[in-house]
């Protein structure tokens, strides 16, 4: 599936609160009831089929929709898979002329259109379709001003995930003083996704299938976070703690050029496994790391033992998502 695609690109961001001292360095989102006014934002991106790591530290008030990532220009035929932070019209309008693809949830009360540029009362038409079936799409354009071509895919959620959907989307909504409309509760139901892949390239289900890797986005800096200490420290000196962070930052970057020797190219690959097997060799890198023979020689031994044992654990329910690409297309 991913070689139909000359790239697939995910990105995020990820915000690490800071001590306030570092406000005029990397502020934060600050505001009433704001933890911290100083803040740094990880600015990612990850490409799929080789592993290329791209990162950018940004203040964290920056907005994800205007970061650097977000903005560059890639190559032709690449896919991008982003969440809804990302999701901005005129740019993908500029993509599809660089023949760039894009696979992305629609945000909520964007205006969608007919082909021949009718509103579509998109709540009517879903109620209406769904008696027929619980997954189809239809082509649209998007947008008042873009007006840009996609196709529209529409997936309807199950009444528990509907609930928790409705949940979040009440608390956010407390969060921010604000009551949630009966449109906005009732689309809680669906899955909506645009994209500008022609369906002789993905189906409906591998549309579906294919979005749920851009959770992988989310687990790389849950790994990070949890398992690598990113954001943690057992100092209250402000300037170590920054100091700890920018050092944790160089390590995991290290530590994703080990995984590139051998463990990216392990569909079922686990980086939890993957990093603890790191860990334990760390001490062994530490001794050769100014021996270029030998480290070459532990590198290829740690990659010869991620093929033994740095994959994910089987489910016995559902199936992971890289099984449920397995089982539509093989990833080769």
């Amino acid at each position: 599936m991913f070689n139909r695609f000359s790239a697939v690109y995910i990105a995020d961001c990820s915000l690490v609160t800071l001590p306030n001292e570092f406000q005029n360095l990397w502020e934060g989102t600050g505001g009433q009831g704001s933890m911290s006014k100083a803040g740094l934002k990880i600015d990612a991106s990850i490409e799929l089929k080789t592993g290329q790591l791209q990162l950018g530290l940004l203040e964290g008030k920056h907005s994800d929709n205007n970061s650097p990532i977000a903005e560059q220009k890639y190559d032709e035929g690449v896919l991008h898979l982003r969440d809804l932070g990302y999701f901005n019209l005129s740019r993908m309008n500029v993509q599809n002329g660089h023949k760039e693809y894009w696979l992305s949830r629609l945000q909520p009360r964007t205006k969608v259109f007919s082909e021949t540029g009718q509103p579509i009362d998109l709540l009517s038409y879903l109620k209406d379709k769904s008696q027929q079936s619980n997954q189809f799409e239809i082509k649209v354009t998007v947008g008042t001003e873009a007006r840009l071509q996609a196709r529209l895919i529409a997936c309807k959620l199950s009444q528990e995930a509907a609930s928790r959907r409705r949940a979040k989307l009440n608390k956010n909504s407390r969060k921010k003083g604000r009551k949630p409309s009966a449109e906005s509760l009732a689309l809680c139901d669906w899955n909506l996704y645009i994209t500008n892949v022609g369906e002789d390239k993905l189906s409906i289900k591998e549309c579906l299938i294919l979005y749920r890797v851009r959770w992988q986005i989310e687990l790389l800096f849950k790994l990070w976070k949890s398992n690598c200490n990113l954001v943690n420290s057992h100092s209250e000196n402000p300037h170590r703690i920054l100091c700890e962070l920018y050092i944790k930052l160089l390590i995991v970057l290290v530590q994703h050029w080990i995984v590139l020797t051998g463990l990216w190219v392990i569909p079922e690959r686990s980086l939890v496994k993957g990093v603890q097997m790191i860990r334990e060799q760390s001490v062994h890198l530490a001794h050769v790391i100014n021996h270029y023979e030998q480290l070459v020689l532990a590198l290829k031994d740690i990659s010869q033992r991620f093929s033994s044992g740095c994959k994910v654990n089987r489910r016995k329910g559902k199936l992971n998502t890289v099984d449920q690409m397995i089982n539509c297309y093989s990833l080769s």
